[in-house]
């Protein structure tokens, strides 16, 4: 069955359904958790889909290869419900080297949460492209242009096919993907023929690590301060660490949260989202202005409004 795919941001994903029947992502929230001693991302989302079709799904970039497991939301809750009464702004593997084989490699299969996931490795986008199409896909020129910046970097994309699913809406479960890199990183870049012409939606994350951390699109400045930042106490990070179905040691000790809120996602952009480790008695950095919004004309092209990447950080019992 062919389906036409557009890109979005978030794990940078990458819509797809059938022909004619667009596929429209509602706001995203999304928790990172970041374990620097062992060089380890937990990357945590929820996803809202309305479609007509009866398949449908995205494609998510990571710089190593990801484990897959179902996680439960409510850790979104528990991670909000840390926020202060008022808000206030509180002051590796490494990627795989490139190969001279264009071929497609599939790395793993496996049923998650409502997806069936494929994780594909290859050093050539033309390849994946053809890949796609190969299998009942239509990939666009937008599309393969996307998947360069990470087959140029030796990075894996996991396509996620929504199996349980409705005619006119699918909300299907929560997805840890966990993986190895020497930079926490949100996708944030998006093709033109992704950005909706009637605005985005809101992107939402939380970052759990240890430590105070700016969040900048690539190397062009700060894309948001946090809105707040909380320590996360040692049985709160214990039933984290549940939720997201992790051993309790992957939240690190003395774990805190920034929350970070972009009401425009999404939008233009050169690059993902890196965190960045602040020095010590660094000011946070103002964000960089947002570029002027390009309106293109979309026609049956499947929209994916925002995905909010959340961070958890937790604080591990001492004895």
């Amino acid at each position: 069955m062919g389906v036409i795919v557009a890109t979005s941001s978030v794990w940078a994903c990458s819509g797809v359904g059938p022909r004619g029947k667009p596929v429209v992502f509602g706001d995203q929230t999304n928790i990172v958790i970041w374990d620097e001693a062992h060089q380890t991302e937990h990357f945590i989302r929820n996803a809202n889909f309305r479609s007509g079709a009866d398949d449908f799904g995205f494609i998510a970039p990571t710089p190593g290869k990801p484990e897959l497991s179902e996680a439960s939301n409510q850790a979104f809750y528990t991670l909000a419900n840390l926020a202060p009464v008022r808000m206030t702004i509180i002051r590796s593997i490494q990627a795989r080297g490139a190969s001279h084989s264009n071929e497609v490699k599939v790395i793993q299969e496996a049923d998650v949460a409502g997806y069936h996931a494929t994780t594909l490795w290859s050093s050539d986008a033309h390849a994946i492209n053809d890949w796609m199409n190969e299998h009942g896909y239509v990939s666009t020129p937008e599309v393969e242009k996307w998947a360069e910046r990470y087959t140029g970097k030796g990075w894996y994309l996991t396509a996620f096919k929504v199996i349980d699913k409705t005619k006119l809406a699918a909300s299907t479960g929560t997805v840890r993907m966990t993986f190895q890199t020497d930079k926490p990183f949100n996708p944030f870049y998006v093709p033109a023929t992704n950005i909706p012409i009637n605005g985005g939606g809101t992107l939402r994350v939380y970052f759990v690590s240890v430590g105070d951390y700016d969040a900048n699109i690539g190397d062009t400045g700060t894309w948001q301060t946090p809105l707040w930042t909380a320590a996360i106490p040692w049985p709160t990070a214990d039933l984290l660490a549940k939720q997201a179905e992790l051993p309790p040691e992957a939240i690190p000790n003395r774990a805190q949260v920034e929350s970070f809120v972009d009401n425009n996602f999404p939008r233009p952009a050169a690059d993902d989202i890196y965190f960045v480790k602040k020095k010590l008695g660094e000011e946070p950095k103002a964000p960089a202005p947002a570029p002027t919004r390009v309106i293109l004309p979309i026609t049956l092209v499947p929209m994916l409004a925002g995905l909010g990447v959340v961070s958890l950080v937790r604080r591990r019992r001492t004895s």
